[in-house]
């Protein structure tokens, strides 16, 4: 199954995936390997989950990242997804936005419950407590959990861009999300895609999705977003570090509303913007300095005929 980033997984996986149980295995390891998620090592079922999971921290590292397929004692699993705060950003990123892929592949319906961590402390008995204890309670949701949750809320929401008319100097635009664009932030919500970009058609009134995909670096989501129109970009910056961005060009975001403006200011504290000081600014920019008009000269008469005396 193809993933946008185009990360598949390898036929290797499903296939030891589906035989797990048969096989005694309680932890398969699976890693992106180029192209496709591969198999890794695996953990035979000894005793308890509890008594099972502390032998997790051994199949881990300090700098490379993992997914952890483990097997509940109810033959259903729970999908880990392990990624060290030494490993590079590249591989955070792609981590992130395949987890979803390799889920739908293998079938979501195997799996009961999710688990993230950076440290292999997290994936130890004393770890998997702790995550129980916090997934059944009704304790204040992580910064991620809260971000995700925003995300989902947005779906049901609209866009508001700023705008002016006639009778009002502080009217809102509202427009709606259009339903690719939903179904792009579902997906980013998710972990499927790590960069939105949405831009407002002021014309149809609809906020549009200009691109959903995963980019490989940060540099790659600078080059995504348009010079020349304003968008807004959510952004997995890592595994756990979700951004909004919007971006606004030369304001072309006001000018495209109908705005023009004769001046444009820049001030680095709003303390700047004395009475005083705008009275100075508009007086040195729009008030044209007055001319000194040449005065009026009568125009020179004629020469007259010059006078003849009768002979």
């Amino acid at each position: 199954m193809a993933h946008q980033s185009g990360i598949r997984v390898s036929s290797a996986l499903e296939s030891q995936f589906r035989g797990a149980s048969t096989d005694g295995i309680r932890v398969l390891q699976a890693h992106i390997s180029g192209e496709s998620v591969e198999p890794g090592a695996t953990q035979s079922q000894h005793s308890t989950l509890l008594d099972d999971f502390d032998s997790i921290p051994k199949l881990l590292n300090d700098t490379t990242p993992c997914y952890l397929l483990i097997r509940l004692d109810t033959d259903k699993w729970a999908f880990a997804t392990y990624v060290p705060d030494g490993a590079n950003v590249r591989s955070k990123m792609l981590y992130a936005a395949t987890k979803a892929t390799v889920t739908r592949t293998l079938g979501e319906s195997h799996f009961i419950d999710t688990m993230f961590g950076t440290t292999q402390d997290d994936f130890s008995s004393a770890g998997y407590k702790r995550h129980r204890v916090h997934a059944e309670s009704s304790a204040p949701l992580t910064e991620r959990e809260q971000e995700l949750e925003r995300i989902r809320d947005d779906e049901s929401k609209v866009a508001e861009a700023p705008t002016m008319d006639s009778r009002r100097s502080h009217a809102r635009a509202v427009y709606p999300l259009h339903e690719d664009a939903k179904r792009a932030i579902r997906e980013f919500a998710s972990g499927t895609v790590n960069f939105v970009l949405l831009t407002i058609d002021s014309q149809k009134e609809t906020v549009n999705v200009e691109y959903a995909g995963s980019v490989q670096s940060h540099d790659e989501m600078k080059q995504r977003v348009p010079q020349n129109v304003p968008s807004y970009a959510l952004y997995w910056f890592d595994g756990s570090t979700c951004m909004f961005v919007y971006s606004c060009p030369s304001l072309k975001c006001v000018r495209d509303l109908g705005v023009e403006f004769d001046i444009r200011m820049e001030v680095d504290d709003p303390e700047e913007l004395s009475a005083e000081a705008l009275e100075s600014e508009v007086s040195s920019r729009l008030v044209k300095p007055v001319v000194a008009q040449p005065k009026f000269k009568r125009p020179v008469p004629p020469n007259r005929r010059p006078r003849t005396t009768p002979s």
